[in-house]
């Protein structure tokens, strides 16, 4: 059985579907008669609640996980490739003064 697998749209309507159900219950007291209909701490308001950060953590962690990818492409397009090469050794070896000690202690 094949599954496809998430995508930048998905992500968004996850994001989209969180924020939604993030906002029902503040829409669902502005059209109830009475404030204590649709109470703040009712299962089906915690419920929502709970869902909506679910629903839109998954939206957002997917759209950040891409992001992310992308930052190392958006960097080489910003900064000078001569920032970005590796710097060449003159072959000089470093004098080490005589004070110092190398060892390890117990």
């Amino acid at each position: 059985m094949y599954l496809p697998s998430m995508n930048s749209k998905n992500a968004l309507g996850f994001l989209v579907l969180g924020l939604m159900m993030h906002s029902a219950p503040i829409v669902a007291q502005l059209f109830a008669a009475t404030s204590e209909a649709v109470g703040d701490s009712s299962v089906r308001t915690v419920w929502l609640e709970f869902m909506s950060w679910v629903n839109g953590g998954v939206g957002a962690g997917y759209l950040a996980r891409e992001g992310l990818l992308h930052i190392p492409t958006l960097i080489s397009a910003i900064v000078p490739v001569r920032w970005l090469r590796p710097v060449e050794a003159d072959g000089t070896p470093v004098q080490i003064p005589s004070t110092v000690r190398v060892g390890v202690s117990a």
